[in-house]
């Protein structure tokens, strides 16, 4: 059994991961005992990813429901897509999690981050130029995928320092958008 910690925005995850014969389960850890939430059972596998990054397309199932999740790294740990559902999250380790809260540190976000199409589309629109101060969430690009719009948005602070695409192209997945400073 390992356990691992899930952050999503200011909420964070608990959950121990249990491989067996009949394959993985997933229980929820709460707060105390009584909140602790059923186990999942699951099955989770690559359609096509990269072994070094464990960026790209899996397919999971659980508790008999399929989904398919679309992953990336982010300068702040991964981006999820499952459905027209996009999650920032970091994935910590029992070992990091227990680290970071003996000695947490506050990263400063500095240098170039090219923010990338989170799944093949089409570019609806390009809401900044360059040279633009944008903030952290603002929105850049709009992304048509599989009939439903995807706001792309900034994921820090910066200045807007190169646009890759323009209205109407077509681009596929883990090309380069936009590209910040910070």
């Amino acid at each position: 059994m390992a356990r691992y910690y899930v952050q999503i925005e200011s909420m964070e995850i608990a959950m121990d991961v249990r491989e067996n014969e009949g394959g993985t389960t997933i229980q929820i850890l709460g707060e105390d005992e009584a909140a602790e939430a059923l186990p999942v059972h699951t099955d989770f596998a690559s359609v096509h990813s990269s072994i070094d990054t464990g960026e790209g397309l899996y397919s999971l199932i659980a508790d008999g429901k399929s989904y398919q999740a679309h992953v990336e790294r982010t300068e702040g740990g991964l981006r999820m897509v499952i459905g027209r559902h996009r999650f920032d999250l970091r994935v910590l380790t029992e070992r990091e999690w227990r680290l970071e809260k003996v000695a947490p540190h506050q990263a400063q976000q500095s240098g170039t981050a090219v923010i990338k199409a989170p799944m093949p589309g089409l570019v609806k629109g390009v809401l900044v130029a360059e040279g633009d101060q944008i903030k952290n969430g603002q929105r850049l690009v709009v992304l048509e995928a599989m009939k439903m719009e995807n706001d792309i948005t900034s994921p820090r602070d910066g200045r807007v320092t190169g646009i890759h695409v323009t209205q109407g192209a077509t681009v596929e997945g883990g090309k380069p958008l936009v590209t910040i400073e910070a």
